[in-house]
């Protein structure tokens, strides 16, 4: 009995909580792509349409906050333990920043000056770290531009006033 104790203690040791399979989780997701999170970000590149462009920074920004939670009985350990963030050879970060620009600077050139004040503060707002800096200084001199008043047109007449 001491016998099977050690062997069941040694194979749990050497093998980890993998070996063990009431671990194992069965419901896992499957592993995020990178290629669906690039088509839309290449999409974003070339699109036009507001509508589509609003859809596709959405998508974008919710694969950011996609991440794969600890396993259950990992997360009864407390509250250190946490949410690992999607791991992927592109930054959906970045991508998601990128698209925002882009898309609040087709809002801007749609005279949709409302939407696109509101995507560039979205930047400000959500891409704080220092390594999104670039994308913030865009935005804030985008801010800058739309908040320069209008340079008055003065129309002239060549008529005689009456």
């Amino acid at each position: 009995m001491a016998m099977r104790v050690a062997i069941c203690l040694l194979t749990t040791i050497l093998t980890g909580c993998q070996g063990i399979p009431i671990f194992d989780r069965v419901d896992r997701d499957p592993p995020f792509s990178v290629w669906p999170l690039w088509e839309q970000y290449r999409k974003c590149v070339t699109a036009t349409d507001p509508a589509d462009l609003l859809a596709t920074v959405e998508r974008l920004e919710r694969a950011m906050l996609a991440g794969t939670e600890p396993p259950a009985w990992i997360a009864l350990l407390g509250e250190h333990v946490a949410r690992q963030p999607l791991r992927t050879a592109v930054d959906p970060y970045a991508l998601g920043a990128a698209c925002t620009l882009r898309t609040a600077a087709i809002m801007f050139d749609a005279q949709r000056l409302m939407e696109a004040r509101l995507l560039y503060q979205r930047v400000l707002a959500r891409y704080e770290a220092r390594e999104f800096a670039y994308y913030r200084e865009q935005a804030k001199e985008a801010l800058a531009r739309l908040e320069e008043p209008l340079p008055a047109v003065v129309a002239l007449s060549t008529s005689p006033s009456r």
